[in-house]
């Protein structure tokens, strides 16, 4: 049995122990429910890439891969800020211990853009959404206008957000894709793509971020440290602890986050490429950003502390 097969049975092994676990409510498994099951799903779906196209992060591209990791919270937490103003959710059950707490927030954030990267990469080897359609014209006013439509979303979210609330989950697309077409990594825009004719990454997109969505919330409503949501006006038919509306805005969030990470890679293998003091900034600047967001997550985020 080779290495990748032998990952991929050990982390089916841990996801379906993990999940035995937390059934019995076994400390620190029922805790950390989410980690271990998301870590275990990515490291199982990274084997199935590799053996089938060898284009897995994780197995084939490791040291973008880790970009990709220490990215992933920061990402996440520009949400996390967003929510201060939107209260949408909360957390229960995180540990009253800040050295326990803080590392399993970047350990359980971390897994967010992995996740849906990884996921994005098997939708693709499985032979799914290889989409090519109509043309579409890309002109420099539709491009402005995009991006006067991005910003207004996001705006409209933080003056208003009991009514535009959802904008968070668009906005980012109509602000970042026309940077990227205005970039030289212009052919990563989803827009110069349709300009193509083709769909294909961003019906990938779509499809990762919903099916990610749905095994976000799975595993979140199973373990002992958890959100939950408080969504004003579209907060009914819950599955699992999400709205059934909330689930359209996991596609949108998948796209959002592959525009954010195309953009960094950019700046990254820009400026940062052979670097290494320049690297070691960057790092240390996104952990002070994380420590900083992490502190008002503690206190107006969680509404209960496991002791």
């Amino acid at each position: 049995m080779s290495k990748v097969k032998l990952a991929i049975v050990i982390a089916v092994a841990i996801h379906v122990l993990s999940f035995a676990l937390m059934l019995r409510k076994v400390s620190p498994v029922y805790e950390n429910f989410y980690s271990f099951a998301w870590w275990s799903y990515i490291a199982a779906i990274a084997g199935v890439n590799h053996l089938r196209a060898r284009n897995s992060l994780i197995f084939d591209h490791p040291r973008e891969a880790l970009w990709v990791f220490l990215l992933s919270t920061p990402v996440w937490l520009f949400f996390e800020i967003y929510n201060f103003r939107l209260d949408n959710w909360n957390y229960l059950g995180v540990p009253s211990n800040v050295y326990v707490r803080w590392p399993g927030y970047f350990i359980a954030f971390g897994t967010v853009l992995p996740g849906i990267f990884e996921t994005v990469t098997l939708v693709g080897n499985l032979g799914l959404g290889r989409v090519s359609g109509k043309r579409m014209k890309i002109s420099s006013a539709l491009l402005v206008r995009f991006v006067a439509v991005g910003a207004v979303m996001m705006a409209g979210a933080a003056l208003r957000p009991e009514w535009f609330f959802p904008f968070v989950w668009l906005g980012l697309i109509f602000l970042l894709d026309p940077l990227l077409y205005w970039s030289e990594a212009r052919d990563e825009s989803l827009l110069a793509q349709a300009e193509k004719g083709d769909y294909s990454i961003l019906v990938r997109l779509l499809v990762a971020g919903m099916f990610c969505g749905l095994i976000w919330e799975f595993w979140n409503f199973w373990a002992g440290a958890k959100w939950v949501y408080s969504v004003p006006k579209l907060g009914f038919l819950k599955i699992f602890e999400m709205p059934l509306l909330g689930f359209f805005g996991f596609p949108p969030f998948a796209i959002e986050c592959y525009l954010i990470y195309r953009l960094f890679d950019l700046i990254r293998r820009r400026y940062l490429t052979r670097q290494l003091a320049a690297q070691a900034l960057v790092v240390v600047l996104l952990a002070a950003y994380c420590i900083v967001v992490f502190r008002y997550i503690d206190r107006y985020n969680v509404l209960l502390w496991r002791m």
